[in-house]
């Protein structure tokens, strides 16, 4: 199964900016949370919540995976690496 990978991504006490992104690179959402616990709820690991953007995405299904800790993961790195490749040539 395709994994998409979520994970908080920065942000501010009370203020968590968690993302979800498909092993292909594709940003398929995002939110802002208060918490650790409220991050995995908003972004679907612990509820159905964005699961219709992901279904979209993946129809044939999906692994959630959620990131403790995301700096260095290689399936993440990967993907991140997909995700920049997608993104438009800046005009010189």
């Amino acid at each position: 199964m395709p994994k998409i990978y979520c994970f908080i991504n920065g942000g501010i006490p009370g203020l968590l900016d968690v993302i979800a992104m498909a092993e292909d690179g594709t940003y398929l959402a995002g939110h802002g949370s208060s918490n650790e616990g409220w991050a995995r709820h908003d972004i679907g690991i612990s509820s159905d919540w964005k699961h219709d953007r992901y279904r979209e995405h993946y129809p044939d299904g999906y692994d959630l995976v959620w990131l403790d800790k995301p700096k260095g993961h290689p399936g993440l790195q990967e993907a991140y690496a997909r995700n920049q490749a997608m993104k438009p040539e800046e005009p010189e």
